[in-house]
């Protein structure tokens, strides 16, 4: 990614890294048929995943419960024009669960004076562990959802290889419904998703969450964060810590 992109463009690709997986999306376009998967608008339906569901409905506002739905959905249809089969090519579940339970930290359900990013991760494990899953799944919904602001990360080519593809399909669902659009997904696939699960303010909804969590306890939005970077541009006269600062706060005298 060029240092010559907007700041916004950055910040906006940051959570999920979507502005890498869109120019992914323009080249798979050229399909000329949809898998099935395109069309689909269902959800797992085991255990687990129905109770995240019900969870989220109870927890998380209108506005942030669609988003968690529809980026799974978005998540699964980008698979699917890559190529990529739930069941063949990833756990369908444990892919739901990163999306479904990812910003369960911008909820009263897991305040912990944590960014709710790391809230959300360590809530998410809490839940899986509640429910007798303690295997490798615990660690992949958890990088997942601690990882999801982090730009370009799931675009690593390593990260790709040695890291669960739950983590990087959930990623560019969520990123396509944060920072992305329609021409990411199969067309008429958006209309019918927002038909079912409409935005109510959408990323902006969720962005005035983030803001209010940092200026009401500034853990949640340290330097050099997403949540910090947003809370710094909306209120620039709040207090920000810079890297010099922290710098000089160190006892080498660099």
């Amino acid at each position: 990614m060029s240092s010559s992109l907007p700041r916004r463009t950055l910040l906006g690709a940051g959570l999920a890294g979507v502005a890498a997986f869109a120019a992914d999306t323009r080249a798979a376009s050229a399909q000329t048929a949809e898998p099935a998967e395109s069309a689909d608008l269902s959800f797992p339906s085991t255990p687990t995943a129905r109770a995240a569901h019900r969870l989220i409905t109870d927890a998380q506002e209108p506005y942030l419960r669609n988003h968690s739905l529809r980026s799974f959905l978005f998540a699964r249809a980008a698979a699917a024009r890559a190529g990529r089969r739930p069941g063949r090519d990833y756990d369908a579940e444990v892919m739901f669960l990163i999306c479904a339970l990812h910003d369960m930290g911008l909820t009263a359900r897991a305040d912990t004076g944590q960014r709710f990013e790391l809230e959300g991760a360590d809530f998410a494990a809490a839940f899986l562990e509640e429910r007798g899953i303690t295997d490798r799944r615990v660690d992949t919904v958890w990088d997942g959802i601690a990882l999801h602001t982090s730009y370009g990360l799931h675009r690593s080519p390593v990260f790709i290889r040695r890291r669960p593809p739950e983590i990087t399909i959930a990623q560019d669902g969520i990123g396509i419904d944060v920072a992305g659009g329609p021409d990411a997904l199969p067309v008429g696939y958006a209309d019918r998703v927002h038909a079912l699960y409409p935005r109510h303010g959408g990323a902006r909804a969720m962005t005035d969450a983030i803001v209010a969590q940092g200026l009401a306890d500034p853990r949640k939005a340290p330097p050099m964060t997403l949540p910090g970077e947003v809370l710094h541009q909306r209120h620039p006269d709040a207090p920000y810590t810079t890297w010099d600062n922290i710098l000089d706060a160190s006892g080498w005298d660099d």
